[in-house]
């Protein structure tokens, strides 16, 4: 019997897609002016650091209240990378952050689902996000691309609980073990799929994590050739 394709799992933000200007130029000088952090990378740094202690925003399907949780977050990041200790700076960044125009697609997105999509694989996104991200995928053409699309501030919990990656196992009729998850957080998406039984795939666009001792990728471009190399254990080899 043919061994059945691995489904293909994505996260959506730094994995697919990305504000443009990214939170680093956005939080800098470059764009907020005298009132931004002196550099992209103090920016980018002190983002890490919030993540590392899980203090990104919560989903909240009131615009309002996401406006204000994403204002206090810009503002402590601003703080921490040497920015103005500036209310009114941090609100003009996440006016900005939360306007789906203003995403754009990795160049390397679109060929690399559509590649999948032809060889067969299923295709899924999984992500921590609000309702909003919709928008953003109908803006740029993927939701058609995507066999499932599950949405945390949708289905009621967040990555990296198992929930969600046994969610979207369902909807896609498979095992854990037939399902590869590319993401760019090793927390949130990469061990979070490895302790729901996937496989999990990092995507390091940045060059953040060198050392990291499972798969890796740096871009989608390679992504079809290292799917086919990976030693999968699927249900029916389990048989």
């Amino acid at each position: 019997m043919t061994r059945p394709l691995p489904a293909l799992l994505f996260d959506a933000a730094d994995t697919l897609l990305e504000l443009t200007p990214a939170f680093p130029e956005l939080l800098s000088v470059s764009w907020l002016g005298a009132e931004g952090a002196p550099s992209a990378q103090d920016v980018r740094e002190a983002l890490w650091a919030i993540g590392a202690e899980g203090h990104w925003p919560d989903d909240e399907p009131d615009a309002d209240a996401r406006l204000a949780m994403w204002t206090a977050f810009f503002h402590d990041a601003l703080r921490r990378a040497g920015g103005a200790d500036s209310h009114a700076a941090a609100q003009r960044a996440a006016r900005y952050a939360l306007d789906p125009a203003h995403y754009r697609l990795y160049p390397d997105v679109l060929p690399c689902l559509d590649a999948l999509r032809a060889a067969g694989h299923q295709v899924a996104l999984v992500s921590n996000f609000d309702g909003w991200l919709r928008d953003i995928l109908a803006a740029h053409q993927l939701t058609e691309r995507f066999d499932e699309v599950v949405i945390s501030s949708e289905v009621g919990f967040e990555k990296p609980r198992p929930e969600i990656f046994a969610l979207t196992c369902r909807r896609l009729e498979r095992s854990p073990a037939e399902c590869v998850f590319i993401g760019d957080s090793l927390v949130v998406d990469i061990d979070g799929a490895r302790d729901a039984g996937m496989h999990p795939l990092l995507i390091d666009r940045y060059g953040r994590f060198p050392d990291h001792p499972g798969p890796k990728v740096s871009s989608l471009d390679t992504l079809m050739d290292l799917v086919s190399s990976l030693p999968l254990v699927t249900t029916e080899d389990a048989r």
